[in-house]
């Protein structure tokens, strides 16, 4: 069900390319099957805009998160707390 709501926001992101999409929706497929976790916020692992992988990570909890997602959360809710343990934002930018 996740991949199915990934590869609908890649298309409505991408221009309504399907080929870039559905490679898109693969490569994010490849690196979970690697191991890569996925973003908590838009649980991909490759960033729809800009196709990086998560980045920022919480000192707390060690979930790594995109950028701009973890902006769009600061915006959305308010407050500078990690989305998932809820703890005030303390990252760092990883590899």
């Amino acid at each position: 069900r996740r991949w199915g709501l990934q590869i609908m926001l890649m298309l409505n992101n991408q221009d309504g390319s399907v080929l870039d999409a559905l490679l898109l929706w693969k490569e994010n497929v490849d690196k979970e099957f690697e191991g890569v976790e996925p973003c908590p916020v838009c649980y991909s692992v490759l960033c729809i805009k800009t196709h990086a992988m998560p980045n920022l990570e919480c000192k707390t909890c060690h979930n790594r998160f995109h950028n701009s997602c973890l902006l769009k959360w600061f915006q959305s809710s308010g407050k500078h707390l990690c989305v998932l343990c809820q703890q005030p934002w303390s990252g760092s930018k990883v590899g």
